[in-house]
């Protein structure tokens, strides 16, 4: 069974992508690439093409296949090619994106209570403060009256 390049050190899901639409499907054919038809994937400077030609052999090698020593300089098709995305990754990513969102949703919940209790208190501290006022008026108006009557 070939390997696909998702399962090179450091090739993500997105990289994978762009490496098959450029031609590179598989460990080998990164492995039995040369830098330069490498470099024309984007985000691939000669770099990281050397890096990445150099674990997908390492990769090879540790799983018994045997890569071609010779560098391949046919020029690097640019069709469309329809993505192949390993099955055992699509589980792993729906599973992750089901916990990622129950950790969002949970998170979401905390902050709506925060933010209830706070409402709540600033509600308090609105009324406290709206009853001492009252209280403070209706001393004033007390006052008032008082000095009204001992006038007359």
């Amino acid at each position: 069974m070939e390997q696909l390049v998702i399962e090179i050190a450091g090739i993500g899901q997105a990289t994978s992508v762009v490496l098959t639409k450029h031609g590179f499907k598989t460990v080998a054919d990164v492995a039995n690439a040369n830098v330069e038809s490498l470099s024309v994937v984007p985000g691939f400077a000669n770099a990281r093409s050397l890096l990445t030609i150099k674990k997908a052999k390492e990769l090879l090698q540790t799983a018994d296949v045997p890569a071609s020593t010779e560098a391949s300089d046919s020029v690097v098709s640019k069709e469309k090619v329809v993505s192949e995305k390993p099955i055992k990754n699509k589980k792993t990513v729906k599973k992750s994106r089901i916990k990622d969102k129950k950790v969002e949703k949970n998170k979401l919940k905390l902050v709506a209570k925060e933010l209830a209790k706070k409402v709540a208190k600033l509600k308090d501290k609105k009324a406290a403060k709206d009853k001492a006022k009252k209280a403070s008026s209706k001393a004033a108006a007390k006052k008032k009256s008082s000095k009204k009557s001992k006038k007359k």
